[in-house]
């Protein structure tokens, strides 16, 4: 919704379920608001001329401007037949004031085309021409066809949370996609659209948005994928777990496709970031991606990048202020089974290399029980901050903040 008063409008950004707060901190942060959090959603409200900073927002994965909200609707419980209920959809759309909201997504998407028929003034002469009109007729078809190719193409995605809806998502999006297409005669296209126009709907609450982005911005940074890749924006609000302060030094000891290391040196430049892996590609896949940054922003970044075991570092005692890093999940790489041994090994190493008391270590997993027991057999180097549980693709992994014990490795 876009208040053309104050030139303000309301956006909704997605993130990752679970890092909600880091999020909603992140863009009170940057863009001076306070956002209203829901489970993997923030709703917030900027000035028009902010909407460029939201979309730089690194927690953030999809973006898009909210251009009517419907607090009770009235679809849950309701009496109605199915056929009233989708009608009512269809409805809404000549109720919504689509003009502001199209007016951002246009400067976000630089889309030049335009986005409405235009009518073109009738030609008096024409109605003279009685022995004309067959052809004039086929003419004005063949017109307007033409101007139908021009306008934009669309798709309509409908996200719906309630079991006593009396109609399904496909139903809801079909009605709604159609009563968009007699308003502006967009052309219906469900895997190439220029529009996406987003209907959620939450038992009686409707939310009608259009995306500022189409793809996911938590894979902005990364060119070249693995097998394992982290998102950027799950990388991001890792290192923000961590409380970077100028002059520490971050290690990711497995790096994978560089993920962290990136939003590391692009977010906390004042900080000094370096990485490594087990894998023989995993080197030269994160020095491709700190390439296409380095070509992107025009300029270059530290590119501190090894080849080593995880659980027998080269690194000195107590010279690492951070440890950031995704552990296997003994799915797509390595094996649940090789877990029991690596992840003892592993977080007894990351004890040796951070100093007591002020040592911090933020660990990505998805396997709970194996990190259970790791955790209870390094006890006395390390301590449980606390532990959020997000949603990866449909798993549950869980992020360990933990803190360095004052106990030295040499006193054990």
């Amino acid at each position: 919704m876009v208040d053309e008063e104050c030139r303000t409008c309301l956006l909704c950004g997605t993130v990752v379920t679970g890092f909600e707060a880091i999020a909603a901190s992140e863009c009170t942060e940057k863009l001076n608001c306070k956002p209203t959090k829901k489970q993997g959603k923030m709703y917030f409200e900027i000035p028009v001329e902010s909407v460029e900073k939201a979309n730089k927002l690194c927690s953030v994965e999809h973006l898009f401007v909210v251009v009517k909200k419907v607090e009770d609707f009235g679809i849950s419980n309701s009496d109605e037949d199915k056929e009233t209920v989708l009608n009512r959809f269809g409805q809404l759309v000549n109720e919504i004031n689509w003009d502001q909201g199209l007016e951002i997504w246009r400067d976000c998407t630089n889309y030049q085309g335009p986005l409405k028929l235009v009518e073109k003034p009738r030609d008096s002469s024409a109605d003279d021409a009685d022995d004309n009109s067959t052809c004039n007729e086929s003419v004005s078809k063949k017109a307007k066809t033409e101007d139908f190719s021009s306008l934009p193409r669309f798709r309509v995605t409908c996200a719906r949370t309630g079991s006593k809806h009396s109609f399904s998502s496909m139903e809801a999006a079909a009605s709604f996609g159609g009563a968009i297409n007699d308003l502006f005669h967009w052309r219906v296209d469900l895997s190439n659209a220029d529009i996406e126009v987003l209907l959620n709907i939450t038992n009686n609450t409707l939310v009608i948005g259009i995306a500022l982005t189409r793809q996911s911005l938590g894979k902005r940074n990364i060119q070249h994928f693995g097998p394992t890749t982290l998102k950027s924006s799950i990388a991001y609000c890792l290192l923000h777990l961590a409380c970077i302060n100028p002059g520490d030094i971050v290690c990711d000891p497995m790096c994978g496709g560089g993920s962290i290391l990136i939003e590391g040196v692009l977010n906390w430049p004042m900080a000094a970031h370096f990485c490594g892996d087990n894998h023989e590609l995993a080197t030269a896949r994160v020095l491709a991606n700190l390439k296409c940054i380095s070509e992107d922003e025009k300029r270059c970044f530290p590119q501190d990048i090894y080849q080593w075991d995880t659980c027998n570092l080269p690194l000195r005692t107590s010279t690492v202020d951070v440890m950031v890093t995704d552990m296997p999940f003994g799915k797509k790489s390595g094996s649940r089974q090789l877990n029991w041994t690596l992840y003892p090994k592993a977080l007894t190493e990351m004890a040796r290399v951070c100093p007591p008391k002020t040592g911090r270590a933020i660990i990505l997993t998805q396997d709970k029980k194996v990190m259970k027991k790791a955790l209870n057999q390094v006890s006395q180097w390390w301590k449980v901050k606390s532990t959020l549980w997000i949603n990866m693709g449909g798993l549950q992994a869980g992020v360990y903040v933990l803190l360095r014990s004052e106990k030295s490795l040499l006193d054990a």
